[in-house]
């Protein structure tokens, strides 16, 4: 079986499980791109380990071991299921040789700092309006949503009299609701008034409208 439609049904497989399998999509896409049109009893462990590597074969990444791990889980399910009859995949995982990622949390202070600086960073030389890009930001800091979770709401999901955000269909297709506190609420419905009525009569509009 070729490499492509190979992935194409575990693609499906795990979106029929009903998983996003987003990320995991990109890294099987650019490895039949990498690999080219070829079976899966031609692959081997040399090309196999280039693109594990990518631009830098010395350091070993988060990255490294995250396309690894989807490029197991497809195997797994390829030789189950009698596609390929040996895996490719290098048989000793090496260690990381980076620096695990720290999550950052920004002080007040800094954030106030980047939202003094919004106003020069839309001045005209992107279609992104100020208030716009300041209420996204008082969005990711202040209801810790993710930022295609804030791209992705509407005028209907963002409730300020309840002071409460349904964030629809994200991680495992799940919705949530996600309560605000008495800033943020206040600071939104700032942005609404700014914006003007006009700009949230259709419930399915974008919330952060781009312009």
């Amino acid at each position: 079986m070729k490499l492509h439609d190979a992935v194409t049904r575990y693609i499906d497989h795990k979106r029929a499980l009903g998983m996003r399998f987003k990320a995991e999509d990109f890294i099987l896409r650019a490895l039949c791109r990498s690999l080219g049109d070829v079976t899966l009893t031609q692959i081997q462990a040399e090309p196999m380990t280039a693109f594990l590597n990518g631009c830098n074969p010395v350091e070993i990444t988060a990255n490294w071991h995250k396309k690894y791990n989807v490029i197991k889980g497809f195997y797994r399910f390829a030789l189950s299921r009698g596609m390929a009859q040996t895996s490719p995949l290098p048989r000793h995982v090496p260690q990381r040789t980076a620096p695990a990622f720290v999550p950052y949390i920004y002080s007040q202070n800094e954030l106030k700092r980047l939202l003094e600086a919004v106003p020069a960073c839309c001045d005209g030389k992107v279609s992104v309006q100020a208030d716009v890009f300041r209420a996204l930001l008082l969005l990711l800091y202040g209801a810790g949503l993710r930022l295609e979770e804030a791209l992705s709401l509407t005028t209907n999901d963002v409730d300020l009299y309840q002071a409460v955000i349904c964030v629809r269909e994200t991680k495992f297709y799940k919705t949530r609701l996600v309560p605000l506190g008495m800033d943020l609420t206040f600071a939104l419905a700032q942005y609404v008034g700014a914006r003007g009525s006009n700009s949230f009569d259709q419930p399915s509009a974008p919330f952060l409208c781009p312009a």
